[in-house]
């Protein structure tokens, strides 16, 4: 309910009134809106992303700021002004592995999960997963698999070798990554 302040040519209100209309006051600025209310169709599509988005942001979220992996990848410049080390490799491995929307999206998550569950070094990348505090993640409404727990740190050094990082371990192809590699990026990243 809207709350007038002032005689019935009111001087002031704020909130809503009818479901239909909000006033507001923003700096000294009286101003009336109509009431909107954000659609969450909650569809196969929006759930693939949510899925995708909130998977990599868990992964990248464990990634500490003084990490010897935040610190390569701050050599590298490749991080735009105004933009976290999270968010710009969410959006770089977004960009990069998933690109695409509708099918193509899909058909690009699936043969990216299906080559982490199918290399060597599946069962070390999902134990790095729990060693990180990294769950699975996925969407009740999406039309993918879930993003496994351990696929968002495959994704990290998937990303760190396109890069260009240098050392140990980014320097082995990551189909030959073993179970002691991936504990040096674990150590890299936390």
């Amino acid at each position: 309910m809207a709350k007038v302040t002032g005689p019935l040519m009111s001087l002031d209100a704020r909130g809503k009134l009818g479901g239909a209309l909000v006033f507001i006051g923003w700096k000294g600025i009286k101003d009336v809106r109509l009431l909107v209310t954000p659609a969450n169709p909650q569809s196969a599509g929006q759930g693939n992303i949510r899925t995708i988005i909130g998977g990599l942001g868990k992964a990248v979220g464990k990634l500490v700021a003084t990490a010897p992996f935040v610190v390569k990848l701050v050599a590298l410049s490749v991080i735009p002004d105004q933009q976290t080390h999270q968010s710009y490799l969410v959006k770089y491995i977004k960009d990069t592995y998933f690109a695409g929307s509708g099918a193509t999206l899909v058909a690009n998550y699936t043969a990216l999960l299906k080559a982490y569950t199918g290399c060597t070094a599946y069962t070390a990348f999902e134990a790095a997963g729990t060693t990180l505090g990294i769950g699975a993640f996925g969407m009740a409404y999406d039309a993918i698999d879930d993003f496994a727990k351990g696929f968002g740190v495959y994704l990290l050094a998937k990303a760190a070798i396109a890069l260009g990082f240098t050392g140990s371990p980014y320097t082995t192809a990551l189909s030959a990554w073993t179970g002691a590699q991936i504990d040096k990026l674990v150590n890299h990243i936390s």
